[in-house]
């Protein structure tokens, strides 16, 4: 394991700087976002989740699932997102233990004026400062690193973000 920088290993660099990146570019999505739609970076990704799933509906355990947050996370949001008309709130008739999130009128409204400006901002602060071999050699991330094989998009949970 090579050294840089005293005794730190160079991975944990490498690591420590990956993590930051990342950390930035949220930060400046949610910014954008909440300018552009008036939504947190949260609650686009749930909206994005609920807005393209079959019926436009979702398990809030699945919801959790997809967005990698506690559930208590995802009822927050969820909350936030039903107080503003965007979501609501449905059970299953078969099983009342099920609850649902599913997008209203609102919030598909919401939802077509957020992926525009999510992509915007996607592009602005993150892929127009890379090329296009770079971009390639990121997708291959979650394969290298997590084992995940070569999975379609659609099959990606975290793929809104």
């Amino acid at each position: 394991m090579g050294k840089v920088k005293g005794d730190r290993p160079e991975v944990l660099i490498t690591w420590t700087e990956l993590c930051e990146v990342v950390d930035q570019v949220r930060i400046r999505l949610n910014r954008d976002l909440i300018e552009s739609a008036g939504l947190t970076l949260a609650e686009n990704l749930a909206l994005c989740q609920v807005a393209m799933s079959p019926k436009r509906r979702l398990r809030m355990v699945d919801l959790a699932s997809n967005l990698v947050i506690a559930k208590s996370a995802v009822t927050k949001t969820v909350d936030r997102l039903e107080e503003r008309g965007l979501l609501r709130r449905e059970r299953d008739p078969g099983d009342r233990r099920t609850v649902y999130a599913a997008l209203t009128s609102d919030g598909e409204k919401i939802f077509d004026l957020a992926k525009v400006a999510y992509l915007e901002s996607v592009q602005h602060h993150f892929a127009s400062r890379l090329d296009k071999s770079t971009l390639r050699q990121l997708r291959l991330l979650p394969e290298q690193v997590l084992g995940l094989g070569a999975r379609s998009d659609d099959q990606r949970p975290s793929d809104s973000r």
